[in-house]
């Protein structure tokens, strides 16, 4: 191979390098970022019972379930805060992820209340996971009247 052809194969080497870098950096990155974010608050806002969606005070979680390293206990998940797209039930212990602990739960959309996922607190700040419209769980509770003040 010529001395002209070595460099021009190493200067389409280097421009290759240098557009793949300001693809991966500029357009997936930030793409992913966007596409694994959730469309709800990454601070939801604490409620009373009586603010909450009627006949639906809790949870039940009949099993344990798990959802990649996260494992959710059975049990009475209570609600405990809302965003503008559903409803967040605090579980009855922490989540369990390896030998961590993290506070978390059961997410109830509003828009489809048998669309539930499981959600834990990273960083400050709530990440939805999993599916859990088909673990065998019921609503528990029943309607609480808003008192006036």
């Amino acid at each position: 191979m010529s001395d002209e052809k070595r460099t021009t194969a190493a200067r389409l080497n280097r421009s290759t390098t240098q557009l793949l870098n300001f693809f991966v950096a500029f357009i997936l990155l930030p793409l992913s970022f966007i596409l694994s974010s959730c469309a709800g608050s990454p601070h939801p806002q604490l409620i009373s019972p009586s603010e909450g969606p009627p006949s639906r005070r809790a949870v039940e979680l009949f099993q344990e379930k798990q959802i990649a390293t996260l494992h959710f206990p059975a049990g009475i998940y209570t609600l405990s805060a809302v965003d503008k797209i559903g409803y967040y039930y605090r579980a009855p212990r922490k989540i369990r992820e390896g030998g961590a602990w993290l506070d978390g739960g059961i997410f109830v959309s509003k828009r489809d209340p048998q669309k539930l996922r499981g959600y834990v607190y990273r960083v400050g700040t709530v990440t939805h996971v999993g599916n859990f419209s088909r673990a065998r769980y019921r609503f528990v509770g029943e309607d609480i009247p808003a008192t006036d003040h």
